[in-house]
């Protein structure tokens, strides 16, 4: 199965965090050992649903909305992940959900190639599941959706929880996460604060 090494994870935490020396985060390699518990190579992101519904968990289908280039919606139904923590999923009036897309429905991407190694900060590759493609969430287009609405799909079975995130998978998701809205601003914005 494609995915992430721990290598590449270890790299992208210490480029992420790399002002944090001496730190737990400045020492990613033995934070991420602790839980690694085979030396398979690769990362497994996802497992089967846990018990309670968290945050990466990955529901289906829900309805996500774009814009045409002429400023029109486009709406559309994939499988979303939520963005919210898990302490908020019960308390919170609205869930935030990414859309999952297939891989392969990103080949006109320049940076294509680059999506299966997570050094894409729009993006977190999730290898092979739901479909047994492989696939990708798109942290570029968040949708808000009523809890109590996604809760009662649920209990109807128009909306199922397919997967939830593993442990390594909950610190990448994390990791691109902040990359991706956490971002300190550039030396010029920061100096203009």
């Amino acid at each position: 199965m494609a995915g992430i090494s721990i290598g590449d994870l270890i790299k992208l935490f210490n480029e992420a965090f790399s002002i944090l020396p001496g730190s737990a985060l400045g020492e990613p390699e033995q934070s991420l050992r602790q839980f690694y518990a085979e030396e398979i190579g690769v990362i497994q992101m996802i497992r089967n649903p846990l018990r309670l519904w968290a945050q990466g968990d990955i529901l289906e289908p829900i309805p996500f909305i774009d814009w045409s280039e002429e400023g029109e919606p486009v709406f559309f139904e994939a499988p979303g992940m939520i963005m919210n923590s898990t302490c908020d999923l019960d308390r919170k009036e609205n869930i935030v959900l990414c859309p999952c897309l297939m891989l392969t429905d990103l080949k006109q991407l320049s940076a294509y190639k680059d999506i299966p190694k997570n050094t894409v900060f729009d993006f977190l590759f999730l290898g092979e599941c739901l479909t047994g493609d492989e696939w990708v969430v798109d942290f570029s287009h968040p949708m808000t959706l009523p809890r109590q609405r996604i809760e009662k799909r649920i209990e109807e079975g128009s909306v199922s929880r397919k997967h939830s995130l593993t442990d390594k998978g909950w610190y990448l998701f994390i990791t691109k996460f902040a990359i991706k809205y956490l971002r300190s601003d550039d030396f010029e914005t920061m100096s203009q604060r």
